[in-house]
């Protein structure tokens, strides 16, 4: 009599290298009236300035940037503190901005790529490693937001990913679709419709 035993395989985790995230707006991007900011972190509590009526205190603004409402100490505590950086598409193209974030401390923006010609997608990929260096999470929270940005007046969120639970395994392969209900009271260029991120 012939007996075997059964092998187990066990399954290997490919994790990502990159994160290509596509955001749908309503409108056109307008990167000269607006910014638009996808925040990462590595803890589901992190906080950004949330759109009125729910903050008028707090605009959103990058760390170190001296604010028109509000205490910087303030933005530190109650926001910067969270993050472990962030993506902004301004102007002069996507930049990303690895943390942490302490106030007195200047920080590093890298040029990932240029803005493209103007379209309801927002769309750019950047390494992990640029904003977690060599010890990216297994998961990682986002919030994306757009920000109007008045020339001489406070800069406030005004639409972000209404979701609790937005965050993506970095498991290559994997990929979160965030919808977001369409605001006719906003602009068209600051109303977010889907938020797509995906791990390669």
């Amino acid at each position: 009599m012939v007996s075997g035993c059964a092998k187990t395989a066990t399954q290997i985790v490919t994790f990502g290298g990159q994160m290509v995230v596509e955001v749908t707006l309503r409108e056109n991007f307008d990167a000269a009236a607006n910014r638009y900011f996808l925040v990462l972190s590595t803890d589901a509590g992190f906080k950004t300035p949330l759109p009125p009526p729910d903050n008028i205190d707090y605009e959103f603004i990058e760390p170190g940037t001296a604010p028109q409402r509000g205490v910087l100490a303030d933005y530190y505590a109650n926001y910067y503190s969270t993050w472990s950086g962030y993506v902004m598409a301004e102007p002069g193209g996507y930049f990303a901005v690895p943390g942490s974030f302490v106030i007195g401390q200047s920080n590093t923006r890298a040029l990932i790529a240029s803005l493209g010609e103007p379209s309801t997608k927002i769309r750019f990929v950047y390494p992990l490693s640029q904003i977690f260096g060599a010890a990216v999470p297994d998961k990682i929270y986002f919030d994306f937001s757009a920000v109007n940005w008045p020339t001489a007046d406070a800069k406030l969120a005004m639409d972000h990913l209404n979701t609790t639970n937005a965050y993506i395994a970095n498991i290559a392969g994997s990929t979160t679709t965030i919808t977001d209900i369409s605001d006719p009271a906003l602009v068209g260029s600051q109303d977010i419709l889907t938020c797509t991120v995906t791990i390669q």
